[in-house]
């Protein structure tokens, strides 16, 4: 009897890699992510751009399997670039990525790859935007940057505005967008949840260095509790009070009323980034850092 208990032990032990292979319930079958292809710039006359560099992004969402699905757009329309560099019909890669943004979808690697399109057919204004648009959502997006940047050296190659342009921002704004919402929120709560729980284990804690140690261990956490926080209410206030547009034809006349008929203001250009302030019917005021305004029908702006 003592025997049979001694051996039980040894028994459970060698019968629990079976059982544990038996719960797994085979191999993982999730989606892999899907990679967008490496489009090539055209030249934009005599100018010579260098390759676009595309990353490899993941479906902006699994959806389902079928073929009206946000993946099955996302997989068509990644298809359809990587095709079109042989056939040029990128306008079916722009619907699928379009089709995207119809169903409520935000994510960067959409507007990413309308901005790769868009650029290959010679759009450059819309280029600039959609660019603009994965930046918005994600800042640390290296490829959209890259392309954004040879995007606008094209247009400074093939228009010379002498109007400012509102690529330089001042140095608060530079702060509280340089991450993106999201990320501000995530860190601020990991420092207000650790902040809380250090103040909380000094309420127990008695020992005369390690009190000390967690009242240096609040500070550091209470500073940097108030840093993401102003910058987090910054970027709150900032995108509640500043909204930003590229202006999206070749050339386009600003109107000094919001009218059709009235007086030709100036002249703007493909890519030029406005401040927008008013909205009267299907126009809206624009604003140049050098304090020229005017007025611009909705469908020429790009809204960020």
């Amino acid at each position: 009897m003592m025997t049979s208990l001694r051996t039980l032990p040894l028994l459970v032990l060698l019968a629990w890699p079976a059982v544990a292979r038996s719960s797994v319930g085979g191999p993982d079958v999730t989606a892999q992510p899907l990679v967008a292809p490496a489009p090539t710039a055209t030249a934009t006359g005599s100018a010579a751009a260098q390759p676009l560099v595309a990353p490899a992004p993941t479906a902006p969402a699994t959806g389902d399997t079928g073929p009206l699905s946000v993946s099955g757009h996302f997989a068509a329309g990644v298809q359809a670039l990587s095709s079109a560099r042989e056939s040029g019909d990128f306008l079916a890669a722009i619907s699928h990525f379009q089709a995207i943004l119809d169903m409520g979808v935000i994510h960067e690697d959409v507007y990413y790859n309308l901005g790769n399109a868009n650029f290959q057919l010679n759009r450059l204004g819309p280029a600039v935007y959609y660019f603009e648009k994965a930046l918005s959502i994600h800042p640390g997006h290296a490829s959209a940057s890259y392309n954004l940047a040879l995007t606008r050296q094209l247009l400074a190659q093939k228009y010379k505005d002498e109007i400012v342009q509102m690529d330089r921002q001042g140095t608060w704004v530079r702060l509280v967008t340089a991450f993106s919402d999201g990320t501000l929120t995530a860190v601020f709560l990991a420092f207000w949840i650790l902040l809380f729980s250090v103040l909380m284990a000094l309420y127990f804690v008695q020992k005369p260095l390690v009190r000390l140690t967690l009242i240096t261990a609040a500070v550091i956490l209470g500073l940097g509790s108030a840093v993401f926080g102003t910058l987090l209410a910054g970027r709150e206030i900032h995108d509640r009070t500043t909204r930003y547009a590229i202006v999206l034809p070749d050339e386009v006349e600003v109107r000094e009323a919001p009218q059709a008929s009235a007086n030709r203001a100036f002249v703007l250009h493909a890519g030029h980034r406005v401040l927008t302030g008013a909205s009267e019917r299907a126009w809206v005021k624009i604003l140049l850092p050098n304090g020229m305004e005017g007025w611009l029908e909705r469908r020429d702006l790009g809204l960020l």
